[in-house]
């Protein structure tokens, strides 16, 4: 199931641990006082306890309320609620747990400890990448970037650190994530190229058309081939995006990350070079000048930003391996 950014931060409700109170019951005086005859003659055994019987009735079923002691809930019979691959990157470590204590995310299981360790890594992984909410929306090619040294951190960890469906899992939770914010930029272009149709019309002076089409039609955008270009084609009017636009420099930039090792720093640099050498022309075409220096100084810029990325999943995924005793 596809991963929902916008709910990554909201918590999980909790099951309670409930206490019970016991049944409340109340005298129904005017039973014993109309009927007490009928009840001495039908008496078996005890009066006192006929009575009682007769003559009390039950107000309410079984009264409970929460309790102030908060234990995390298990699952009944020894069993896991199989949360899905969001766990991975949710802001809280998830709730529900087996009777051993161990967590079910994807179909397979994990200890305590090893989710932990998977949400430390994974989330460095999504806090790394330049895109998705709460950041830009649209995506660069350095963000393109990102999301491969993302992907690409993840399954060297759950390589060396999970069994092999687990790892399986993992890798998998990570390129939902990727996906998912392609899809939020593509739902964001959408609504865009929709509300510019809308104003479009309203110039137009076509209300009828807009209460048919708009909020169900959106809006074509033509993207130009061009290798060295991030533009769009808006109905003849151009726009200059930040968003990486031509599909085949993207793909040479997701084939040329994905492969990367960023347990060894001394491969890096061939890497960054030929980066630099791909996206050189679309950096040029949106006017960032090789003559003053401003190319120069962003492609060093992305570069630096790809190293510190990296350096970061590092330090996240040998965190817990660390050995702080004296």
């Amino acid at each position: 199931m596809a991963i929902n950014l916008f709910t990554l931060d909201t918590p999980e409700i909790p099951l309670q641990k409930v206490e019970k109170l016991g049944d409340s019951y109340k005298v129904d005086q005017s039973s014993i006082k109309d009927n007490w005859e009928e009840i001495k003659a039908s008496a078996k055994g005890d009066l006192i306890e006929e009575s009682k019987k007769n003559g009390y009735y039950r107000e309410s079923g079984a009264v409970y309320e929460n309790s102030s002691e908060y234990k995390p809930a298990q699952c009944a019979n020894g069993g896991f609620a199989n949360y899905q691959s969001d766990a991975f990157f949710r802001k809280d470590m998830p709730l529900k747990c087996g009777v051993d204590g161990n967590f079910m995310v994807g179909g397979e299981v994990f200890s305590r400890e090893e989710l932990e360790e998977c949400r430390a890594v994974m989330k460095t992984a999504a806090e790394g990448i330049g895109c998705g909410i709460g950041k830009n929306v649209d995506i660069s090619y350095v963000h393109y970037a990102e999301m491969e040294i993302a992907a690409s951190s993840v399954s060297t960890y759950a390589s060396g650190k999970l069994n092999e469906k687990q790892a399986a899992v993992v890798n998998k939770a990570m390129q939902e994530y990727n996906e998912a914010l392609t899809k939020l930029e593509e739902d964001t272009l959408a609504r865009t190229n929709a509300i510019k149709e809308k104003e479009r019309q309203i110039a137009a002076g076509k209300q009828e058309e807009i209460a048919e089409e708009f909020g169900t039609r959106g809006y074509d955008t033509v993207y130009k081939d061009s290798a060295s270009l991030n533009r769009s084609e808006d109905k003849g009017d151009a726009i200059t995006t930040p968003s990486g636009r031509n599909k085949e420099l993207i793909e040479k930039i997701k084939e040329l990350f994905s492969g990367i090792d960023i347990s060894d720093p001394s491969s890096w640099d061939p890497i960054m070079e030929k980066y630099k050498e791909l996206v050189t022309p679309a950096y040029l075409a949106f006017g960032w000048n090789s003559s003053n220096g401003t190319l120069a100084r962003i492609l060093d810029q992305d570069v630096s930003g790809f190293k510190s990325f990296m350096n970061n999943m590092m330090n996240a995924m040998h965190y817990r391996a660390i050995d702080y005793k004296v």
